[in-house]
C-alpha cells in the first residue's frame, strides 16, 4: 500500500464528473476518479513516497514568424539534453509572430492564447519558467531560462507526479490516468491539474535570423491542446501530505496529429502561477511507472590516462515490487572509436549488453570500466536499465564521462556549434586538442577532472547566456590552479554589463571584470566593420586587417571595451579608438578576449589565426626571438633532404617531452615520447610524401620549434 492506510480494494470514495461540452472542448471526455493509492499490481506504482525536488517546467512563448525563436528552441533542446527528464518544456505558438500567412502552418491553440496574454509576453521568445515569478517577472529572456530552471530544480516539491497513457487507434480515443501523492502540504490555495498534449516533428515554416528562412523546419513541443476543460486545469482542493490525488481524462484525437510524435504533459501546481511538479510521456503507451532506482558511488565525470582503467561503481535496486528481469545495456555516446568500456556484474564483464534476474528489493551491483587509449579525447557512456516485462516504463540511465590526453580543449555554448571546427581546424597541428559542450566541460570543472588540461577556448560566438555561475566557478578553478583561456564572441560584455535584456549575474560580471580583465564600454554596429590588429604586439601583431562579414542576418555587433591592467589592446575597429580585443598574463594564467568571433572575419585565415596565434602564445611561442631561443633545445635535422631516416639532436631538452613532426599545412604526422636521458632521435621517413616538414618539442616547460628537414626521393 503507497499512501494512505487501508486495503486497496475498500476505496470509499468514487465521483465521476460528466459536462456537456461545447465549441473547443467538444473532443475532451474526462471522468475524474479520487481513489487512496497509486497501486497496481505488485505494488508497483507511477509515482514515489519519498519526497523530490521540482521539474523545470518551461512555456515557450514562440512563432513562426519569430526570427529569434529558433535560438530559444536551441536552448531549450540543450536544457532537455541536460536534464532528461527533470526537464519539461511546451512551446506556446501564441501573439503577432504566430499568425500563418497562406501555406503556413497554423500552430496557435485557444489555450495557448489565453496563456500567452496571462503573461503579458513583451517579446518573443519568451518563458515562463515553473510559472513563477523571478525578481518581478514573470516571463524571462532565452538567456535567463537556464539559471531559472536551475533555481527551480533546486527546491523541493510537495507532490509527486505520475502519469500513463494509452491509445484506441480504432476509435482515437486516448485516455490519460494521472495520479499526485502529496509529501508535503500544499502550500497556498487551491492547487491545479493539468494536462497537455504537445507534437513533435512537424515540417513548416519558420523565420530564423541566424540561419535564414527555413521552409522545412523541425517544430518540436508544439502545444496542440490541453485537454482539461479550464485553460488552467481543474481544481484539486488543498492536499495535505499523505493524500494522494488520481484522475483519469479521455480524449479524441484530431486525425491530423501523428500519434507517434505526440506525448502527454501532466503538471500541479498554484492557479495561474508556480508549478509544483510536471512529468512528461509519449500520448500512445507512455508510462511513469518506477522499475527502480540507480545510486553511484562518486562524480560521473573524471580524469582518465592511457592503458588505465577508470572504474565507476553502481548498484541498481529493484522497485517493481516482485523478482524481475532486467535488461541493462552499455553504449558509447561520444567517444574516441578505440577506447574500451565494459560493466561488471556479480564478478563477470559484459562489452555491450546482458539480461538479468533481480531480486524484489535488492540492490545489484553495476560497475563500469572506461579504458582510454593513445587516442586524445572525452568519452561518455550511458548505461541503461529497462524492464524486459515493462517496455513502455522509463528506463533507467546514467552517463559517464572521462577525459583523457587533452591538453588543449575547445568548448562550445549552446547555438555556437556551427563555429566548432573554426576552432578545432585552427589547432590541427595540436595533437592534444579535443572538444565538448559548455555543460561537459563545467561539470569537468566541477569535479576537479581537468588537471591535465592547459588551456580553454570558449567558443561563445552569439549566444545568451554567455557565462553562467557554474561555468564561471568550473573557469576560475582551472585559472588559479595555472590554466589559460581564450573566450571570443559578440556581446560577452553586454551580457554582463547590467544592461536592459542582458543575462549577467554579479558572479559572472565579477568574472568579467577579474579574470577577462575588461570593462564593457558600448554594443558596437556595422560600421565597426574592420579588424585591425594592434601593431606591434608580440602575439597578433602581424595578423593582417579582415573586414567583419556579416554573419547573423545583419545583427552584427562588436564589441568595444577596455582593457583592466595587467591587459593590452590586441585589436581595434576601423575607429582606431575602438578596442575590441585584449589579452593580459597574471602571476597565474594567461587570458585572450575578443568582443569579435573568429566565425565574423572576412577573411578566415585571420579568424584561423585568432584562435592558433592564442594556442602558441599560451605555450610561449610568441615571434621570431622566442623561436630562435627554443631553437636552442633542438639540434638542426640531419640529413636534409633525407629519403629514409632524420636524425633529431635532443641533448637540450629536459625533462618529459613530446617530439612531434608536422608537414606544411600543420597536421602531425609522427610523434614520439621523450623520456629520461637522451641525446638524439631518429625518425624513420620512410612513409612521408615529398615535401617539407618541421618538428616540435613540447614539455612543461614550453614548446621549442625547431629547423625544418625535407624528404626528397
Amino acid at each position: 500500500m503507497v499512501g494512505g492506510s487501508g486495503d486497496p480494494d475498500s476505496f470509499t470514495v468514487h465521483k465521476t464528473l460528466t459536462r456537456a461540452l461545447s465549441g473547443a472542448d467538444r473532443m475532451k471526455h474526462i471522468t475524474t476518479l479520487l481513489a487512496l493509492a497509486p497501486v497496481a499490481a505488485f505494488g508497483q506504482s507511477l509515482v514515489s513516497t519519498q519526497p523530490e525536488n521540482r521539474t523545470a517546467f518551461l512555456e515557450e512563448f514562440t512563432g513562426i514568424h519569430c526570427g529569434y525563436c529558433p535560438e530559444g528552441h536551441a536552448i531549450s533542446e540543450n536544457l532537455e539534453n541536460m536534464w532528461k527528464d527533470r526537464y519539461v518544456a511546451i512551446n506556446v505558438h501564441a501573439g503577432g509572430y504566430a499568425v500563418p500567412a497562406q501555406g503556413e502552418p497554423d500552430f496557435r491553440t485557444t489555450d495557448g492564447t489565453a496563456i500567452d496574454a496571462f503573461f503579458t509576453v513583451g517579446g518573443y521568445p519568451a518563458g515562463a519558467v515553473n510559472r513563477h515569478v523571478f525578481n518581478g517577472a514573470d516571463d524571462l529572456g532565452r538567456g535567463a531560462w537556464e539559471g531559472a530552471c536551475n533555481e527551480m530544480l533546486a527546491l523541493s516539491s510537495p507532490v509527486n507526479v505520475g502519469v500513463e497513457s494509452s491509445y484506441d487507434a480504432g476509435t482515437s480515443t486516448l485516455t490519460v490516468h494521472v495520479v499526485g501523492y502529496y509529501t508535503a502540504n500544499s502550500p497556498a490555495g487551491n492547487d491545479r491539474l493539468s494536462v497537455a498534449i504537445t507534437e513533435s516533428h512537424i515540417i513548416g515554416y519558420q523565420a530564423d535570423y541566424t540561419n535564414g528562412t527555413q521552409a522545412n523546419y523541425d517544430h518540436k513541443h508544439v502545444l496542440r491542446d490541453i485537454i482539461n476543460t479550464d485553460t488552467w486545469g481543474e481544481d484539486i482542493g488543498n492536499p495535505t501530505a499523505g493524500e494522494l490525488i488520481e484522475r483519469t481524462y479521455t480524449y479524441t484525437v484530431p486525425a491530423e496529429w501523428v500519434v507517434a510524435n505526440c506525448n502527454v504533459v501532466a503538471f500541479i501546481g498554484e492557479y495561474q502561477s508556480d508549478v509544483y511538479q510536471a512529468r512528461e510521456v509519449a500520448l500512445d503507451g507512455g508510462t511513469t511507472l518506477i522499475i527502480g532506482s540507480f545510486a553511484g558511488n562518486g562524480s560521473p565525470y573524471r580524469p582518465g590516462s592511457n592503458g588505465n582503467n577508470t572504474a565507476f561503481d553502481g548498484s541498481f535496486t529493484n522497485a517493481l515490487g516482485a523478482d524481475a528481469e532486467y535488461s541493462v545495456t552499455l553504449e558509447a555516446v561520444d567517444a574516441p572509436g578505440t577506447w574500451t568500456a565494459y560493466f561488471e556484474m556479480n564478478g563477470i564483464e559484459y562489452p555491450n549488453t546482458a539480461t538479468v534476474n533481480i531480486t524484489n528489493g535488492n540492490a545489484q551491483g553495476i560497475n563500469v570500466v572506461v579504458q582510454p587509449d593513445a587516442a586524445v579525447g572525452i568519452g561518455t557512456y550511458k548505461l541503461s536499465i529497462a524492464s524486459t516485462a515493462n517496455p513502455g516504463a522509463p528506463v533507467v540511465e546514467q552517463e559517464y564521462s572521462v577525459i583523457s590526453g587533452v591538453r588543449d580543449l575547445v568548448v562550445t555554448s549552446p547555438g555556437a556549434e556551427a563555429w566548432e571546427a573554426l576552432y578545432f581546424d585552427a589547432m590541427n597541428y595540436e595533437p592534444g586538442r579535443a572538444k565538448t559542450t559548455k555543460q561537459t566541460f563545467t561539470n569537468f570543472g566541477l569535479a576537479n577532472a581537468l588537471g591535465d588540461v592547459n588551456n580553454i577556448y570558449c567558443n561563445v560566438s552569439w549566444t545568451f547566456p554567455c557565462l553562467t555561475d557554474d561555468m564561471v566557478q568550473a573557469l576560475q578553478t582551472f585559472m588559479d590552479a595555472g590554466g589559460n583561456l581564450m573566450i571570443a564572441g559578440q556581446d560577452i560584455g553586454w551580457d554582463n554589463s547590467g544592461a536592459s535584456g542582458s543575462y549577467g549575474t554579479p558572479v559572472t560580471q565579477a568574472f568579467y571584470a577579474d579574470y577577462l580583465h575588461a570593462e564593457f564600454v558600448a554594443d558596437g554596429s556595422s560600421t565597426d566593420n574592420q579588424a585591425n590588429f594592434e601593431d606591434g604586439d608580440a602575439v597578433f601583431g602581424t595578423v593582417p586587417t579582415s573586414a567583419i562579414a556579416n554573419v547573423f542576418n545583419n545583427n552584427t555587433y562588436p564589441e568595444q571595451i577596455t582593457p583592466i591592467a595587467p591587459a593590452v589592446p590586441i585589436l581595434r575597429y576601423n575607429n582606431a579608438t575602438k578596442i575590441g580585443g585584449l589579452r593580459a598574463q597574471t602571476t597565474n594564467h594567461k587570458v585572450v578576449y575578443f568582443g569579435v568571433g573568429p566565425e565574423q572575419m572576412a577573411n578566415a585565415a585571420v579568424g584561423a589565426l585568432m584562435v592558433s596565434l592564442s594556442h602558441d602564445w599560451f605555450y610561449g611561442i610568441v615571434s621570431v626571438e622566442e623561436f630562435d631561443a627554443a631553437l636552442n633545445n633542438l639540434g638542426r635535422p640531419y640529413p636534409s633532404p633525407t629519403a629514409d631516416v632524420v636524425n633529431i639532436p635532443v641533448n637540450g631538452v629536459e625533462g618529459d617531452a613530446t617530439l612531434e613532426v608536422f608537414d606544411a599545412t600543420g597536421r602531425v604526422v609522427l610523434a614520439q615520447n621523450l623520456t629520461g636521458s637522451r641525446t638524439l632521435v631518429t625518425l624513420n621517413v620512410e612513409g612521408l610524401n615529398n615535401g617539407l616538414y618541421s618538428v616540435r618539442v613540447r614539455s612543461n616547460a614550453g614548446v621549442g620549434q625547431a629547423a625544418t628537414f625535407q624528404v626528397v626521393r
